[in-house]
């Protein structure tokens, strides 16, 4: 894909933690002009100062997407600059994988090569982005506090640097996901404005992490970073003085805006401004809050930036990174601005732009809504649990996000992507042979964990993915992965054939069943028995299908008290295995989904009846004590479960009931039925595909 260019990095800092880099060319007429570019972690393109690009697409360890950018439209004169700021983050995440930062770009018009890194780009290390700064979250990488005080829009000559060439080269894949679309959301003004009072009384986080910053994650000493917004924030009280106002305003140290999307927008903060003496500037955002009040989301995540402003300087801001807000504060801390503009240019799934069939629910009609945005926030290069705190790619999540795709758009882009990230994953020891990680591209968490069932749910995607999505593509090239895992699970089976003491982190969903997923997790035994039939389904293998009727079997003969099934059984010391009178509602679905049985026989009538009638509006009446399921994953396999009944009506009621509050308070669909965590979750836009299906199902049906 490159002619000419060689990736290349500031000497001596392709491994250095959070350096900022840029590279800058000055060229010709950009007509017919495409460039070719890749970097790690991420990179943005200008040119002439205009926005024109964020990337790349992630992918595994040792490679790396190109994307390949029309520069045409950008052109103005025969003279034309581009200039490309690459974050090398060089930490561990659960969003990248930990490589050597890099820039790899060529400037061409046709075969032509107009510049290239390695030939006349110039580095530079600009001062303006902070290096030692908190993590913005533990999953993702640095937070962002820019310094503009030495000039806020341009590149300083002694900011020049040497270029070294990086190795050894990571091998070039084309993109495969579609390209983002950009659209800039400008708000009017503010909701309303107030004043901050320092109280120290206030509880505050000061590292409010999922889990320790510790030397495997990377990050620097409290005592080496200068700036702390997101606790200065916090300790801080607001006194509303003022309702909605209109751009400009202008704010003196001390005074805060709340700024209102109306619902949840994903991209890049901008802003304009014109310190009239040197400022400094935070913002924080949030997935919660209200016009009148802001409160930071309880999700594990710095929701702030900082600014240092130049006195008497236009300047037009933009973050490097991408986040997501429905409520923003900017307050200043220091000096005066004259604040002129303040939005978000969103970064999106082209099927942001999709317009579903009416429903004739006006509430259904909103869900499908909020799900075409929680999917274009979330399918942008690979699936993505929340485009916020993580920005992750987890098995499980994608065999939902994965229908989402090919109901809204026919097609599979960013699943080939996604996929193919985990056929080319190569385990150098982190787990057992065999295993897949539970999110990718990634890095393993320090004590190695993984979790097995998403390896089940992985060979569930992939037979969907073969069969349904893309009966074109290689079935051979998903083999390898598929028989690792198929011989990582034999040595758990026990002489029944059931899965005993899988190790690791063992997830059935969120909920109390949960905890009872040792010894023998009846959920996880009939995911397994499915995910042998989808081998069969893939490959033919007679094998497979004869262990999934025969584990089947082993679960309906253990679990099955003649009404409900029950979650897990324990060995004791006497060698013996006991079922155990916990009873989860999830364990019916997955019952239900991956059982093997016909729900239409007499057999089947009390668990059928208990999922249409006592789990709906009466679950009191249940016969036993049962665990109520949360959102993820149980509120799905419920959906999925109903539809396998072909109780459509239910489905769309159940649809109704579980997400409509949520699309009216933030135009997207959430990780938990309560109010904490992702607000914005890449698998929830699964709900468009139970409603279209439920309609479907309602169409076909004789009348």
């Amino acid at each position: 894909m490159f002619l000419k260019a060689k990736p290349v990095f500031p000497s001596g800092k392709s491994e250095t933690r959070n350096c900022f880099a840029a590279f800058r060319a000055e060229v010709g007429s950009l007509k017919g002009a495409e460039l070719t570019v890749t970097a790690a972690c991420f990179y943005r393109v200008f040119v002439n100062g205009r926005f024109a690009g964020f990337g790349p697409a992630r992918t595994a360890k040792g490679y790396a997407r190109a994307d390949i950018l029309p520069l045409g439209e950008y052109s103005e004169t025969d003279a034309n600059e581009i200039v490309i700021e690459v974050a090398g983050y060089h930490c561990r995440s659960l969003s990248t994988v930990l490589q050597p930062s890099f820039l790899l770009a060529e400037l061409r018009r046709g075969e032509e090569v107009l510049a290239c890194t390695g030939w006349n780009f110039e580095g530079y290390l600009p001062a303006c982005r902070l290096q030692k700064t908190e993590r913005y979250s533990v999953q993702r990488h640095f937070g962002e506090v820019w310094d503009f005080r030495g000039g806020a829009a341009r590149l300083r000559p002694q900011e020049r640097c040497e270029l070294e060439t990086v190795s050894p080269a990571p091998v070039i894949l084309p993109r495969t996901a579609p390209y983002p679309i950009y659209r800039d959301v400008v708000l009017r003004g503010a909701a309303s404005r107030g004043h901050l009072s320092f109280d120290e009384t206030l509880p505050f986080h000061s590292d409010f992490y999922s889990f320790p910053v510790n030397d495997y994650w990377g990050g620097f000493a409290r005592e080496e970073i200068a700036y702390h917004p997101y606790e200065w924030l916090q300790r801080h009280r607001q006194l509303k003085t003022g309702g909605q106002s209109d751009f400009p305003l202008t704010l003196n140290a001390g005074d805060y805006i709340i700024l209102d999307f109306s619902h949840m927008e994903t991209g890049f903060f901008a802003f304009s401004a014109t310190a009239r003496s040197e400022a400094d500037v935070v913002i924080g955002f949030s997935e919660d809050g209200s016009p009148d009040a802001f409160a930071f989301t309880d999700m594990h995540v710095h929701n702030a930036l900082e600014y240092l402003l130049p006195q008497d300087e236009h300047v037009e801001a933009m973050s490097f990174e991408p986040y997501t807000v429905r409520y923003a504060i900017l307050t200043v801390r220091s000096g005066s601005v004259l604040l002129e503009s303040f939005g978000v240019k969103t970064l999106e799934h082209p099927a942001a732009v999709a317009q579903p069939q009416r429903t004739g629910s006006p509430v259904l009609d909103g869900i499908c809504r909020s799900a075409i945005r929680t999917f274009a926030h979330n399918a942008l290069d690979i699936y993505m649990d929340c485009p916020s705190r993580e920005r992750a790619g987890w098995l499980c999540d994608s065999y939902f996000t994965g229908q989402t795709e090919f109901a809204l758009t026919g097609q599979s882009q960013t699943e080939d992507a996604f996929l193919e990230n985990y056929r080319l994953y190569r385990n150098a020891g982190e787990y057992p042979d065999g295993v897949l990680p539970m999110c990718y591209p990634s890095d393993p968490q320090d004590n190695h964990k993984f979790i097995p069932q998403w390896t089940m749910w992985y060979i569930l995607e992939v037979e969907q993915y073969l069969n349904l999505r893309r009966p074109d593509a290689d079935r051979e090239a998903f083999r390898p992965s598929i028989e690792g895992l198929l011989r990582f699970y034999r040595r758990y089976e026990n002489a029944d054939g059931l899965l005993e003491k899988l190790p690791s982190w063992n997830f059935v969903e969120w909920s109390v069943a949960n905890d009872w997923t040792q010894d023998v997790s009846y959920p996880t035994n009939l995911l397994y028995a499915q995910a042998l039939e989808c081998v069969w389904r893939i490959y033919g293998d007679e094998t497979c299908l004869r262990r999934s009727a025969e584990i089947r079997r082993a679960v309906i003969e253990q679990s099955f008290d003649g009404t409900v099934f029950f979650d897990h059984a324990v060995r004791g010391e006497d060698g013996k295995l006991t079922r155990c009178g916990d009873c989860s509602e999830a364990c019916q679905y997955y019952a239900i989904l991956f059982g093997g049985m016909d729900m239409n026989e007499a057999r089947w009538a009390p668990l059928r009846r208990l999922v249409t009638t006592e789990l709906t509006d009466r679950r009191g009446t249940a016969p036993v004590k049962m665990a109520e399921v949360n959102a993820f994953i149980g509120a799905y396999l419920r959906l999925e479960a109903l539809l396998k009944l072909q109780e459509y009506e239910l489905t769309l009621r159940e649809t109704e009931r579980f997400f409509g509050q949520m699309g009216k308070e933030t135009g997207t669909l959430w990780e938990y039925r309560q109010r904490h965590g992702s607000r914005d979750h890449g698998f929830a836009s699964f709900a468009y595909v139970a409603i279209q299906r439920a309609l479907e199902g309602l169409r076909d049906q004789p009348h």
